[in-house]
Order: C-alpha cells, then sequence, then structure tokens
C-alpha cells in the first residue's frame, strides 16, 4: 500500500474535539466516543505520528484486533469512519478511513442461551453460594434477575433503589436502557424476585442510591461495574462446568428470551420485554428456536432406504 504524505495545519487533537464540539450527542454516547477516540490519539502519540496516513489507520486497527473482542473493533472502526468522513466534508482533514476493514463477528447469538437443565443447575450453585458472603447472595440475586427479565449488565449496574416501584400494583423496576438518557422503561419483578432484591437491601445495610453494591475490599459500597456484573456470572457459570468463552452474563439474557418463546410467550411480547427497537433481532430467536424442533432430515432419511451394513 502507498500512502501519499499528508500535511494539515490541524493537529489530530484539535479535529477530535472540533468534532465533538459540533456534534450533539447524548451523554453515555458521547462518553463512549471520547474513550474511542482518546485511545485512538494516545496510539498516534505513542508512534510519534503528526498526520496520519491510511497505512498508520490499518495499523491502529491491527493493534486493536489483537487486544479487543469484533464486536468493539467494529464499533472503534465505524466511529473512526465517522470521524474522517466529517473531517473530509468539513475540509479539515482528508478521508483516510475510506478502505478501513471492519471486523468479522461470528454468528454466536443463539448458541450462548442455557437450556433448562444448565439454567437449574446455575441456581442451584449460586442460592448454594449464598450462604457464604454478601457478595455471594447479591450475585444469586442478580442472576435470577437476568434470567427471570432480561436485564443487560449495563441496566443491572444503572439500577437505583428508588427505580423500584409498583405499576397497576405490580412490583416493577424502571431501567436506563442501552443508549437512553433516561429511565423510561421497566420489567416486572415476580414475588420471588422482589422478595430476593429486598432480603439484599436488608443484608447491605447501605444508604448508596444504587440497587447494587461492590462487596469487594477495594470498592466496598461503590456502585456495582458492568465488568463485576460479567465476572461475577462468568465464574458461577464455569463453577457448573460452562466455561466455554461462549457462555457469559449476556447468554443469560438469551435464555431468557428462549424460555419466554418456547413456554408461549409471544414474539411482540418479547421484544418488548427485551426491548429491541426492531423484531427483527427478536425473530433471531424464534427462527433458532424452530430450526431445533425442526426434524426435517430425520423424516427425509426415513424415506430412503436402509443403508446396508
Amino acid at each position: 500500500m502507498i500512502s501519499k504524505k499528508i500535511e494539515s495545519k490541524y493537529s489530530q487533537e484539535e479535529l477530535v474535539e472540533e468534532f465533538f464540539a459540533t456534534h450533539r450527542l447524548k451523554k453515555n454516547t458521547l462518553l463512549s466516543y471520547e474513550g474511542a477516540l482518546r485511545r485512538y490519539l494516545a496510539f498516534l502519540k505513542n508512534k510519534g505520528i503528526v498526520n496520519p496516513n491510511e497505512r498508520d489507520l490499518n495499523n491502529y486497527r491491527d493493534e486493536l484486533e489483537e487486544s479487543v473482542a469484533s464486536a468493539s473493533l467494529q464499533k472503534y472502526v465505524i466511529l473512526i469512519r465517522r470521524f474522517y468522513i466529517w473531517c473530509d466534508e468539513m475540509e479539515y482533514y482528508p478521508n483516510i478511513a475510506r478502505h478501513l476493514k471492519g471486523a468479522t463477528i461470528s454468528p454466536t447469538f443463539q448458541r450462548e442461551a442455557l437450556d433448562v437443565d444448565q439454567v437449574k443447575r446455575l441456581l442451584r450453585k449460586a442460592e448454594r453460594l449464598s450462604t457464604k458472603s454478601l457478595k455471594h447472595f447479591r450475585d444469586y440475586v442478580i442472576v435470577r434477575l437476568i434470567i427471570t427479565t432480561g436485564l443487560r449488565t449495563v441496566e443491572v449496574s444503572r439500577a437505583n433503589v428508588e427505580d423500584l416501584t409498583k405499576v397497576n400494583g405490580t412490583n416493577v423496576l424502571y431501567i436506563q436502557g442501552k443508549g437512553r438518557d433516561d429511565k423510561a422503561e421497566y420489567v416486572k419483578l415476580p414475588d420471588s424476585i422482589k422478595a430476593l432484591i429486598d432480603d439484599y437491601l436488608v443484608k447491605r445495610n447501605s444508604n448508596s442510591e444504587a440497587l447494587f453494591l461492590s462487596h469487594s475490599n477495594a470498592n466496598q459500597d461503590e456502585r456495582i461495574t458492568p465488568r463485576a456484573v460479567t465476572i461475577a456470572v462468568k465464574t458461577l457459570l464455569s463453577l457448573i462446568g460452562l466455561d466455554d468463552k461462549k457462555y457469559t452474563a449476556h447468554s443469560l439474557r438469551h435464555t431468557c428470551a428462549t424460555l419466554a418463546l418456547k413456554n408461549g410467550s409471544s414474539i411482540q411480547e418479547v421484544q418488548a420485554l427485551l426491548r429491541h427497537k426492531s423484531i427483527n433481532t427478536t425473530t433471531i430467536y424464534l427462527h433458532n428456536i424452530n430450526r431445533e424442533s425442526n426434524n426435517t432430515e430425520f423424516i427425509v432419511d426415513s424415506i430412503l432406504p436402509k443403508v446396508k451394513k
């Protein structure tokens, strides 16, 4: 690849600052974008690159690919493409990201869901451990909550005590969903889940506004982070033998959707529960369930002449 030398009167830092100054972004989106572009700026600084070209950008992409998941890499690439399209449109800097390749994301969507037996084993393990410490009890409550309501790890982290209320006599938890700044949506809490949450709140004996807290020595009584939720669930999954990388905290969200569809919930009801913007996303679950129960291959095999041994 032959990359032309680029001269610009603006530094990349100045361009990034101007990019954010001219874009009205939601708070959470802004924080995410800032983190991604700051990482890019740090790469340029470490390499002593003042005016990056296509080769530099591809080297950055290759470095990212070694350190982040494919889904995260895709987000970084999309943002950098957007950034340099804007630079080119404003005539600040040429679009050097025009040929930047994205990530190949493997289709592991439905394979991550747990079956009923695995769910029962997970809950039994979490319940047995829950008597050992407050941290273990918190993890048990979180696991049951995610499996029942399909919450994301970030939604568990953002939940506050005041988000617990009633709607038409039903216990609910208001949540701040993905890419949202407010808490306009909620999930319903069965009595068993509400009782567990109440028990946890009594046991933790804290005035913190956060619903779930860290109980490690380093971050005692601070709001639990999405990463901490991920680690807690991953640890429990490993303890029952599900230590494959395809089993994560997000698997419990998939499990919620799968169990709901298999037991009579409509595709529209599951879409509302998981708060998918497009029903096409929810349909992926239904497609995999239908494929699981489709035994066409065996029907065809029963028609064919038997194989002689």
